[in-house]
Parts: C-alpha cells; structure tokens; sequence
C-alpha cells in the first residue's frame, strides 16, 4: 500500500493566475469568509460535508480485512493556511494508506491529515495530500506534532503493542465539517467550536438539534429528538440524602429544551415497602447543568395516595417552586385534606409514624403512590 494518496492539485497555487485573491474568492464560497483575525478561516476550515458518520466525505475506516492500514474515503475539504486564505483540496478516489509496524512494547497515537504544499511553503511542491503523521510509542501515547504543516486532521488512530491490524475500535473521528456562507454547519465533532457570527446556524448530528450562534453560545432552536432523560432523585433538604422509594420504586425523567424554555416531567414511583427519608422538606433538582435565573418560578405538580383511611385517598394537587439561581425544584401539596393552604413536600420518618408529614394524612402516610412534576420555565 501506497504512504501517500495523492490528490488533485490544489486550486490556484502560487504562480498560477492571482492565488491570493482566487483563494479569497474560494473562502467566501467555500468557508464562510473571515474569522476575528484578517486572513485566518480557523473557524471554517474543515471537510465539505456529503454524507454523516465515517462513510462521510474523507472519512477514515478499516480495511475490509483488517491489517496494518486504513481507508479513506474520497472527499473535499478546506484547509485555512495563515496569510494566504483557504485552499480547496480534492481525493478524487478513495484509497489506502499503511500504518507503520506497531511497537512491541507501548501504543502509540498516528493522525491523518489532509494536508496542503504550496510553494509559499519554500519546497517548490504545490500538492494536496492525506496522509499519516506518525506518533511516539509510549505507556502514555500523546499524539504527534503538527507544527509547520498546513493541515485538518481527519483522524486519530491507536496503534495497540503488538497489534497487527487497525479496526473501527482504534480509529477516532476528528473531523469538522464547513459550509458555504449562510448554510447550517452539520456538527458531531466539535461541540464546543464557536459559531462565524451572530445568526449562525447549526445542526447536532449527536443529539438531533437545530442551534443557533448568539454571539457567545449555541442556543437549541428546533429539536428532532423529542424528550431526553436524565437520572432525577428525590432528596431530603435536612442532608441532602436520597429518599428512598422502596422495593420497586421508580424514576421517569425527561426534559426538552428549545432556545431558553425548558420544558420538564418527572414522575416517581413508590415500590411496595421499604419507604424512608431523612427529617426535613423534599426536594428535587433540574437536569444537570440548567440553572434556573434570578426570579423564582412555579411549576405543576401532584400526589397520588393510595392508602391511609379510605376518605383520605387519592390525588393532592399543588405546585412545585423552581428556586432562583439555582437548580432546586420544592413541591409543595394542601397541609391536609381539610386545609387547601400549601406546605413544602415531607413524608413520614418511618413506618412507625403514620399521620405525620405534608400533606397530613389522618392514619396514614404522604407517601405510597406516586409524585408528578412537570412545567415549563424560562432559563436565563
């Protein structure tokens, strides 16, 4: 196998035409114009996107009977280069390249590149190549330098001691997709990598997401995954410990977030024994990572009972304080079946205690059945 593809010769090298004003017009089609410093296109250099995952547009995948090379799958990319603007680079092919011999004794990290030769570069080369930037074994592999190469990784690829051949398993995707100006960016690698400018768009191959760039954060506009879960736990306000829901209990938990509103539902199941909670309100929490803003807020909420003396079942309707500038979520229900006035959530102590908690429950328990939460709130 070749250790070098060769791709077209790059559009509007150095001595050909005007190349930096070709490469200015090539950035404004192909790379979405100027980053903050004149010249660069580190924002936008990246893979034109013509297909998700590793079959996509210059992805890198194992060989059909795995050995010691990989494939790469032909594409286009730019490649942003300092001071000169964007080039375009074409594999008009897909092809193969060798992984050097492993280390016997440590792995080590080797990336693929699309890489860029222009004769600004002092070689006299004007050539567009992908290929592999080998790494150092070692207990701790780190990858290679790419100082003084004009280039976009397109992978990373772990060489395990003693291996004799490359599978799906050690090969990371390192992509990131540009777009024409005003195009929405496709993005599954590069979660955190900025927008252009205000108004740019975005859509999350990961989690199914429109978002768009406000200048300083990706805001969600439209989701295609609906709900999302996440692991919500009642808790005692007295040490924070989890209340426990009995044998059998359960959690249901999802939440959508579209811009700034947050949408929640939760609902918690008791089990058939086994109840307890330390003294002090109960508590619940948004998803990790939402806080809410600087004015408190109220949500829906409601409490199944069904035991107790039969006159004292069924359902307390109340709601739930969202805490300011923070993540805490209060129910509160009616005091008692005769008193509509509202008290934060506590169940019994122990099984010992009936006619003890909020609500009151004449011979029973606050507890047994179920609580739903569920609402909507602004975040800030």
């Amino acid at each position: 196998m070749p250790a070098v593809l060769e791709g077209l010769s790059p559009w509007f090298v150095n001595k050909r035409l005007d190349p930096r004003d070709m490469r200015a017009g090539l950035a404004a089609a192909f790379a979405g114009g100027y980053d903050t410093a004149p010249g660069n296109l580190t924002r936008e250099g990246g893979v034109l996107p013509g297909g998700g995952g590793s079959n996509g547009q210059l992805g890198v995948v194992p060989l059909d009977q795995p050995a010691m090379g990989v494939r790469v799958i032909a594409g286009q990319c730019v490649i942003p280069v300092a001071g000169e603007l964007g080039y375009v680079g074409t594999l008009p092919v897909t092809g193969t390249l060798d992984i050097a011999p492993a280390d016997q004794t440590n792995p080590r990290i080797d990336l693929l590149v699309a890489r860029i030769v222009d004769s600004a570069e002092d070689t006299g080369d004007r050539t567009f190549t992908v290929e592999v930037v080998q790494g150092v074994a070692s207990a701790t592999p780190s990858e290679p330098s790419l100082s003084g190469l004009q280039c976009i990784v397109l992978a990373a690829v772990r060489v395990n001691a003693a291996t004799t051949s490359i599978t799906a398993a050690n090969i990371t995707d390192r992509r990131l997709f540009t777009r024409a100006p005003g195009g929405i960016r496709l993005s599954y690698n590069d979660s955190g990598r900025p927008g252009g400018g205000a108004g740019d768009f975005r859509y999350d191959l990961n989690e199914r997401e429109l978002s768009v760039w406000t200048g300083s954060e990706w805001s969600v506009a439209a989701s295609a995954a609906g709900w999302k879960s996440w692991n919500a736990v009642l808790k005692a306000e007295s040490d924070n410990s989890t209340v426990n829901l009995g044998t059998g209990g359960s959690v249901n938990a999802k939440y959508q977030l579209i811009g700034k509103m947050l949408t929640i539902r939760m609902l918690f199941r008791w089990g058939s024994s086994g109840y307890y909670a330390a003294p002090g309100n109960v508590y619940t929490e948004l998803p990790p990572g939402l806080v809410n803003g600087a004015v408190h807020q109220k949500i829906s909420c409601s409490l199944w009972v069904p035991g107790g003396p039969p006159n004292n079942r069924g359902d307390y309707v109340g709601q739930a304080l969202v805490w300011e500038n923070s993540r805490k979520i209060s129910p509160m229900f009616p005091s008692s079946p005769s008193d509509c006035r509202q008290n934060y959530y506590r169940i019994a102590a122990t099984a010992s205690s009936p006619g003890t908690g909020v609500p009151y429950i004449p011979g029973g328990y606050p507890e047994g059945g179920n609580v739903a939460i569920w609402g909507v709130i602004e975040l800030p």
